[in-house]
């Protein structure tokens, strides 16, 4: 690979890295404050949904760590480094498909108990904030993914 590509992956890797990692740390911060301070009467299934969303949460932390790697790791021979190249791009696709499934089903269980069935109402700050993260996490991925396909050569 020319010089000039190995300095736009690793730029665009450690752009990517810095951003997934530093919004994995506010969807979980967001996340464990919204348990924390949940009604005390709430429905137990919301902290499920929590849970779920933290599962989308961590697909952010695997694809920011993958990426981190990509943007450091030193040279090597053209088949290896394009087979590392490969698996990070699927590492990438795989977690934003991931974080697609564990996002809706923790929404779908937010808003289940949102009305308070079998508890205490959540309020409306609660659930848009829980579905912004939800939705944060996804759209993130998504870019992501879609930027490493990109830069990162396939062959």
């Amino acid at each position: 690979m020319e010089r000039d590509a190995v300095i736009a992956i690793r730029s665009t890797a450690r752009f990517f890295a810095s951003v997934t990692i530093s919004l994995t740390i506010v969807v979980f911060v967001t996340l464990i404050w919204l348990g924390v301070t949940a009604p005390i009467a709430a429905n137990p299934l919301f902290y499920i949904g929590l849970i779920f969303l933290g599962g989308g949460a961590l697909s952010l932390l695997s694809v920011g760590v993958g990426v981190a790697i990509t943007g450091t790791r030193a040279r090597t021979t053209l088949e290896l480094d394009l087979r590392f190249y490969g698996s990070i791009r699927r590492l990438a696709l795989a977690m934003w498909i991931f974080a697609i499934a564990t996002d809706a089903l923790g929404v779908l269980v937010v808003l289940a108990t949102a009305d308070g069935r079998g508890g205490t109402a959540l309020s409306t700050g609660t659930v848009t904030l829980a579905l912004a993260m939800a939705a944060l996490t996804v759209v993130w991925l998504g870019i992501t993914s879609v930027v490493m396909r990109r830069v990162l050569p396939s062959r």
